[in-house]
């Protein structure tokens, strides 16, 4: 945050009869108030608890509850970052969890700000799903996907953003995915919310994105090499997040215009192959609830309060 020093001048003039120069009041000028420097390093984390991972309209945890963690490291006031996530998952290769790394620049110019980035997503003890004699994944689904994100503060409520992601070679299916997604948010008045104590009312706010997921055809072993399209999709989610302090409480409706059997090809669920339908609902709507609690060293929250943690709910 940039702050602006006030100058304040005071001229005292004391005029009894008849006052020669040298008994005038000298003006003082107030020094301007010292500009904070902008920090070379700071970080931010959040811890939380999901009732499920969904990515991009697709379960990555089987319909089941997700713990997920999130560190960053930003350099010279955010302008660069590197961080990792992880995210636990249930998914057909069996890995112990989903750890993302990160890396990437945040130029702002005004109320237009960007990120340019890189994320590697890796999933450590992959294992192939092998049923009856029958591989149905490859070994390894590692991939690097390269992003690019454009957000518009319209208005100090309103945010508008646009969204570009490409891999190269998604899932280690050895064909590429383009997601690309719009997004909008809003901070409620908390003059709606005038039902609750004060300190609770503020901190509302509305969101949402809809976007399309362009994917090719996969050629992996499991397909014997021969490509096998993968279903390209609609996503979209609309949901109200509440703000206090360090927590953020988020209930969100998910969903995508893929069918059971479009979302099987794409996602192999296990479910599919032992019950013999060949059909999945991990794509299918969806309303996920998660609970977060974050800080970072641009806004720490009960860190900076001389109590500390204790002051969550005073």
């Amino acid at each position: 945050m940039f702050l602006k020093g006030a100058a304040a001048a005071l001229a005292a003039c004391l005029c009894f009869g008849q006052a020669e120069a040298a008994d005038m009041a000298a003006p003082k000028m107030m020094p301007p108030e010292a500009k904070a420097p902008d920090p070379i390093i700071g970080f931010a984390f959040y811890s939380q608890i999901a009732s499920d991972y969904n990515f991009r309209g697709v379960s990555q945890s089987d319909r089941q509850y997700s713990y997920q963690s999130f560190f960053e490291t930003q350099f010279f006031n955010n302008l660069a970052y590197a961080g990792f996530y992880t995210w636990q998952t249930r998914l057909p290769t069996r890995p112990d969890f989903e750890f993302d790394l990160v890396a990437g620049i945040r130029p702002v110019f005004d109320k237009l700000s960007f990120d340019l980035g890189v994320i590697y997503y890796y999933y450590p003890g992959e294992t192939p799903l092998i049923i009856n004699g029958t591989t149905f994944t490859t070994r390894n689904t590692d991939f690097i996907e390269y992003a690019g994100k454009a957000l518009y503060q319209a208005t100090p409520e309103l945010a508008i953003g646009a969204n570009v992601f490409f891999a190269p070679n998604y899932l280690g299916q050895h064909t590429n995915g383009t997601y690309a997604s719009g997004t909008i948010a809003y901070t409620l008045p908390a003059a709606w919310f005038s039902f609750l104590p004060e300190a609770y009312a503020g901190g509302f706010s509305i969101s949402g994105e809809g976007g399309h997921y362009f994917l090719g055809a996969a050629k992996t072993s499991a397909t014997g090499f021969i490509p096998f399209d993968l279903p390209s999709y609609n996503y979209g989610n609309v949901g109200i997040s509440w703000a206090y302090k360090n927590l953020l409480v988020d209930l969100r409706f998910h969903t995508t215009d893929l069918n059971p059997t479009q979302c099987f090809n794409l996602t192999t669920d296990p479910k599919g192959i032992l019950r013999g339908t060949g059909r999945s609902d991990w794509c299918g709507d969806a309303v996920i609830g998660s609970i977060r609690w974050q800080a970072s060293t641009a806004n720490p929250g009960v860190y900076a309060e001389p109590g500390g943690f204790l002051n969550i709910f005073k």
